[in-house]
C-alpha cells in the first residue's frame, strides 16, 4: 500500500529555494489534535517570521516549514548551505515551546504516537498504542507516522507508512510468535 501524504508543501514555505536536498535536516513536532484555522494562521505567521530571522552564528539558515494534515509542524534546514548550531536549535525549540505554552498541543511530548485510518488521525500515548497493536485493534494498513526521522529524504520516503511496514512492525512480529 502506498500512502500519499502532503510532503510537497515542505518545499513551498519559508525562505528557501524549492529544492532542499534530500539530506536537509528536519524536525517533526506532532500535535495531539488538529489545528483549527485560526491556530494555523497564527502558527504560519510565527513560523514565517521565524524563518526570516533563523540564523546560526549570524548566518541566515536556508530553512522552510510545513504543517501536514493540520496536525504536524515540520521544519527543514539545508545544512549544506549553513549548518545549524546549538543556539539556532535552541531558538527553534523556544518557538515550539511558545506555541505549546499557548495552546497545549503536546508538540514536545515524544511519548505520543499518531496513526491514520482512512482520513482520521488518532494520537495516543505510546504504551496505549502498543497495547492496541498487540490486541489487533489497529489494522495493518493504518498509516503510522514516524516522527523521529531526521532528513527530508527519510521524511518523503517513510514518514507515513502502513503499520505492517512501519517502525512498529516488530510489535506485530512479537505478537504473532
Amino acid at each position: 500500500m502506498n500512502i500519499q501524504h502532503p510532503t510537497s508543501n515542505i518545499l513551498s514555505k519559508g525562505n528557501t529555494q524549492p529544492d532542499l536536498p534530500q539530506n536537509a535536516k528536519i524536525w517533526i513536532f506532532q500535535s495531539s489534535r488538529n489545528f483549527n484555522s485560526e491556530e494555523i494562521m497564527e502558527i504560519e505567521n510565527i513560523l514565517e517570521k521565524f524563518m526570516q530571522e533563523w540564523n546560526a552564528h549570524g548566518a541566515r539558515l536556508t530553512a522552510t516549514y510545513a504543517i501536514p494534515y493540520d496536525r504536524f509542524i515540520v521544519l527543514a534546514v539545508d545544512e549544506n548551505v549553513e549548518p545549524t548550531s546549538g543556539c539556532s536549535i535552541d531558538s527553534m525549540t523556544r518557538i515550539i515551546k511558545s506555541l505549546e505554552e499557548k495552546y497545549n498541543f503536546g508538540l514536545l511530548n515524544r511519548m505520543l504516537v499518531s496513526y491514520k485510518i482512512e482520513e482520521e488521525i488518532t494520537t495516543l500515548p505510546l504504551n496505549e498504542f502498543k497495547q492496541k497493536v498487540k490486541n489487533n485493534e489497529i489494522p495493518d494498513d493504518a498509516g503510522v507516522f514516524h516522527n523521529g526521522l531526521t532528513t527530508l529524504g527519510e521524511f518523503k520516503e517513510g514518514w507515513e507508512l502502513p503499520l505492517s511496514e512501519s517502525w512498529v512492525k516488530h510489535l506485530l512480529q512479537a505478537h504473532s510468535s
